[in-house]
C-alpha cells in the first residue's frame, strides 16, 4: 500500500498527507520534530535516493520547508555537497559510506 502510484504521489505533494508514508524515513522525521529541529528553510541532506527510504525521506522534510539536497553515490565532491547541511540523513545502504568530511564539523557520528 505504501508504494501505490497514488500514495507515492500524495507523499511529493505541498499540503497533502499521504495514507501511508514509509515507517523509517516517517521515524528520522518524528525524531527530528521530538527533539525541537526546525526545518523551515533549514539546509537538509539525504544521500541515497531509494523508493524506500532516501526519496521518501526527502519528500517528507520538504512537505516541512527545509531545503534539500538529494546526492548519492555517483554524485561529484559529495563531501563538499554534504557538508552544506546542518542534518544529514545517511540512507545510501552501503555502511559506512559517509565518512569523515561529509556532513558539518562537530557533528553527532555513530
Amino acid at each position: 500500500m505504501v508504494f501505490n502510484p497514488v500514495n507515492v504521489g500524495k507523499l511529493g505533494m505541498k499540503g497533502r498527507e499521504p495514507l501511508f508514508a514509509p515507517c523509517t524515513p516517517s521515524g528520522v522525521v518524528e525524531l527530528l520534530d521530538r527533539v525541537g529541529c526546525k526545518n523551515r528553510g533549514q539546509p537538509r541532506g539525504g544521500v541515497g535516493r531509494s523508493n524506500i527510504v532516501g526519496m521518501p525521506a526527502a519528500l517528507l522534510l520538504l512537505g516541512r520547508d527545509a531545503t534539500v539536497t538529494i546526492c548519492h553515490s555517483k554524485t561529484q565532491n559529495i563531501a563538499e555537497v554534504t557538508r552544506q547541511a546542518d542534518i544529514l540523513v545517511a540512507a545510501i545502504g552501503k555502511a559506512r559510506f559517509c565518512q569523515g568530511g561529509h556532513g558539518q564539523a562537530g557533528g553527532v557520528r555513530d
